[in-house]
């Protein structure tokens, strides 16, 4: 239930527990402390967007950095707003009336260490900036602020404008596959190796439970092999050419 649906319901909530004497959970729903710390965190509903935007399909290590830095970005917004007393972007919380302002020193602390942990535990992504750079906006990044080995190819392609204009027109990974081998086969090697980075563990995830789909107790006979073969045919992109496949049968085995 939505915090919104529990407030409403609130009283109802209340009485029911006192019918069924249930002291404990009376307390808790009448607690200030309990309900703003319930309606904060219920605020923080950007977790499970950030969450959702990584399991996207079809995406490359760039496009989970963009969501990783506008979310540290709300969270210095959120922790300064905190600051001020300004809940524009905590409706629950704003609900909850007389909240003091040591909860809300908490709770700008928390956000405080949320982005420190997130600044640690993706570093390595701001160590690539660069590189994610190139293979993102090759138009747009200094040519001198690159690897020597692409510096002549960056100044190429950047003074091409039909090439420019492709780019803008076409999908990332299409573009690339589009330059001349001859011209720029290093800022293609470049693209291969950043569009290779697996952007997150969600694709292994769903692997592993589309295995445990297919290998169960009415299928323990099912080989090493015929698991491989299962996971091939679920996690591709292909649409199976019933028709071709038919075709190439010269014979049917009917039903008994």
């Amino acid at each position: 239930m939505c915090f919104r649906a529990s407030l409403q319901l609130k009283d109802d909530i209340v009485s029911f527990f006192h019918e069924e004497q249930c002291s404990a959970e009376c307390e808790m729903l009448e607690d200030t402390e309990w309900l703003s710390d319930f309606a904060f965190f219920t605020d923080l509903c950007h977790m499970n967007n950030l969450n959702v935007k990584m399991q996207r399909k079809n995406q490359f290590i760039d496009d989970i950095w963009v969501h990783f830095k506008a979310f540290k970005l709300k969270l210095n917004l959120f922790a300064g707003q905190l600051a001020k007393n300004d809940l524009s972007h905590f409706s629950r919380l704003n609900s909850i009336l007389s909240v003091n302002e040591e909860k809300l020193k908490n709770y700008e602390d928390g956000l405080k260490k949320l982005h420190f942990e997130f600044e640690r535990r993706f570093q390595d992504f701001s160590a690539i900036q660069t590189e994610l750079d190139i293979f993102t906006m090759p138009f747009n990044v200094n040519c001198e602020a690159v690897r020597s080995d692409l510096h002549l190819e960056l100044i190429e392609l950047q003074s091409n404008n039909h090439l420019k204009q492709s780019f803008l027109n076409m999908p990332k990974l299409e573009f690339y596959k589009s330059l001349s081998k001859v011209s720029f086969p290093n800022l293609i090697s470049h693209a291969q190796k950043i569009s290779a980075m697996f952007a997150s563990s969600s694709i292994c995830e769903q692997v592993f439970s589309t295995m445990n789909l297919r290998n169960n107790y009415f299928r323990s006979r099912l080989t090493d092999a015929h698991l491989a073969s299962f996971l091939r045919i679920s996690t591709s992109h292909f649409e199976p050419q019933y028709k071709e496949l038919l075709k190439m049968k010269s014979q049917f085995l009917s039903s008994h």
